[in-house]
């Protein structure tokens, strides 16, 4: 050996057991295909918020930030997923560490823009009595005092702040395992929590409105989707409850990185589920599956449950002249105006009415061809009282027509 060599110097490495490598092929597994499927779901609520026109609010803005952050949670997540059983060397454990660390500040904030904005989306809806205004005001105020704890907690839990995850650091200041799983666990709890009311609130507000007995089940079901994160969240407080007693921590680390993610993106897709309604109705329609009387509408279920309310505050009595025949029969869903629209235009429009022109001019053809039957255009008024609009007499027809003043 030549004495002008430096020694050698011996790398310490990190062994990834096999199941630590399972738990992260899994982790890949689940959260890939979850993630696509959220995202898919957002842009879905997205585009049915701006068609026909712009419905966006604080509620999007604040669920667009928290997968947002989710995604971004989920990133830095990745850098300790290996997917085969190795030895690493510890420079890339404090690396993952390090990742891991700051992505918590992502998940507590993911998980306080994701309720917030279902408590926003509640509190837009006229339907909602008053009585549950306080409610969804603490849970607000409940989930931003926690964001604002668990964020001071993860940049002053130790000091130096890289002693959280550089183990070499002398002299450093850190809150101990138990208090870590003490402050994960009251997180894991409160979204759980959370999660349970926010998808128990549209359920008792839908109870009050009379729908047929399938839209009731798929609205229930949709906002229902809560109810799975909060059994991610109790996954994962069960799971960080077995910190420093688990034979393999880098395995448990894996198997809680799992139901983290899985915690942030069921809850966005909860969000995001009642706005699924229309689309999925439309879908169930295609294949003979009618949940109405009628074919499904394109709006989701806070609009629905807008439109309702808005139709409580009133109606106001128009004239309006339809080419229609007596005796026909019309199979369509309400149909709602606005002051400022043009009500015959769009009176003309509308489902039923395309049906009394082409009967009407049937009915003039064979007139024209000598037939003894002939189609008139005769006069209805349409008459709104409350939320029972109901067309008076438009020649023979009958049907649902609402006015709603802005």
């Amino acid at each position: 050996m030549d004495p002008d060599d430096p020694e050698p110097r011996l790398e310490v490495l990190f062994p990834i057991s096999a199941r630590a490598a399972h738990f992260a092929r899994v982790h890949r597994a689940v959260t890939i295909p979850l993630l696509a499927l959220t995202l898919l779901a957002l842009l879905t609520r997205l585009c049915i918020r701006l068609r026909p026109i712009s419905r966006l609010g604080w509620d999007d803005a604040l669920l667009l930030l928290g997968f947002l952050c989710a995604i971004t949670d989920w990133a830095f997540l990745q850098r300790g997923m290996f997917l085969t059983p190795q030895s690493i060397p510890f420079d890339t454990v404090t690396s993952a560490i390090k990742q891991a660390y700051l992505g918590t500040f992502f998940w507590v904030l993911a998980m306080t823009c994701t309720k917030a904005s279902i408590a926003v989306t509640l509190l837009r809806i006229p339907l909602v009595h008053r009585a549950w205004r306080p409610f969804l005001f603490t849970i607000l105020s409940i989930q931003a005092l926690y964001f604002i704890g668990d964020t001071i907690y993860i940049f002053v839990g130790c000091r130096p702040l890289h002693a959280a995850w550089d183990t070499s650091v002398v002299g450093a200041k850190c809150a101990d395992v138990e208090t870590d799983v003490l402050v994960s666990s009251i997180g894991s709890a409160l979204n759980a929590m959370t999660d349970l009311l926010l998808s128990m609130a549209p359920m008792l507000v839908l109870a009050k409105l009379r729908l047929p007995r399938r839209e009731r089940v798929l609205v229930c079901g949709l906002t229902g989707m809560g109810l799975f994160a909060s059994g991610a969240s109790v996954a994962k407080a069960v799971n960080v409850g077995r910190r420093g007693k688990a034979e393999d921590d880098w395995a448990l680390a894996m198997s809680i990185a799992t139901w983290t993610v899985v915690e942030q993106l069921v809850a966005v897709l909860a969000a995001c589920s009642p706005s699924l309604k229309g689309p999925i109705e439309n879908l169930l329609g295609r294949c003979g599956i009618l949940l109405t009387g009628h074919r499904g509408s394109k709006v989701s279920f806070a609009d629905m449950l807008r439109s309702r309310s808005e139709r409580n505050r009133g109606a106001r009595e128009i004239e309006v002249d339809l080419p229609v025949e007596e005796g026909m029969e019309i199979r369509s869903g309400p149909v709602v105006f606005r002051d400022g629209e043009d009500l015959e235009e769009k009176v003309e429009s509308s489902y039923a009415a395309r049906r009394a022109r082409r009967q009407a001019r049937r009915d003039r053809r064979r007139a024209r061809e000598g037939s003894e039957s002939a189609g008139k255009p005769q006069e209805g008024v349409v008459e709104g009282s409350g939320s029972n609009g109901k067309v008076k007499e438009i020649g023979g027809l009958s049907g649902n027509v609402h006015v709603i003043p802005e």
